[in-house]
């Protein structure tokens, strides 16, 4: 039987239950359209090794949320996981308490800058984008959260881009109607949006404010 990617035959997960469900076979086709994109092969490698291993039963499906925080980690290694306890917080709201937990993909930390954010597959789906925006401005209401750097990373359109997203994509208004709203979220500084081909870009604006405040 053919798998659904170029690497199945060293896969792991397609010895013992095929492709279905998989999603590097998607992103490899990403990969294909930029080759030239040293931190996108970067990501893939990574992906392919965690869909490699991780996969148990049909349709187990590994997200690639991890996969960039292993990219995070590895380019800009003075950022750390934030504890999971520290991102379910209290706030006082009509003279209560209220607990809850501040939605991210993934949170991470160094000397006091604060990096969250959300990966959406189908990144120019108007309910991801407004989700995204609403997590972000909820975010800033926590005292020690007040001014983190809060990303938005899109991977493929749900319609007509199966190259991957760019940020461009996100502001392109004759292809989207979500640009009316990602051009008020960033106006206001509180959520940036990427598309996963600009990974790389996203990298190195988080190292220069990192290293900056150094």
């Amino acid at each position: 039987m053919q798998g659904k990617c170029s690497r199945y035959d060293k896969c792991n997960s397609y010895t013992q239950i095929g492709c279905s469900g998989c999603g590097f076979q998607h992103f490899e086709k990403i990969l294909m359209n930029h080759l030239e994109n040293e931190t996108l092969r970067s990501l893939g490698d990574t992906f392919y090794i965690q869909c490699s291993a991780r996969r148990h039963g049909q349709g187990g499906r590994v997200a690639l949320d991890a996969s960039i925080e292993e990219l995070f980690l590895r380019i800009i290694p003075e950022l750390k996981q934030v504890p999971v306890q520290a991102l379910r917080v209290k706030m006082p709201i009509n003279g209560q308490n209220v607990s809850f937990e501040v939605k991210y993909d993934g949170a991470l930390e160094s000397s006091g800058t604060y990096v969250f954010y959300e990966v959406k597959g189908y990144g120019d789906n108007i309910n991801n984008v407004l989700s995204a925006i609403m997590a972000a401005q909820l975010l800033r209401e926590i005292p020690n959260y007040r001014n983190p750097l809060y990303y938005y990373i899109g991977i493929s359109s749900a319609k007509v881009n199966k190259v991957g997203l760019t940020r461009n994509d996100f502001f392109d208004e004759k292809r989207t109607k979500i640009s009316p709203y990602v051009k008020w979220a960033e106006s206001k500084s509180f959520l940036k949006f990427y598309g996963i081909v600009d990974i790389g870009d996203l990298l190195e604006e988080v190292k220069g404010i990192i290293h900056h405040d150094d």
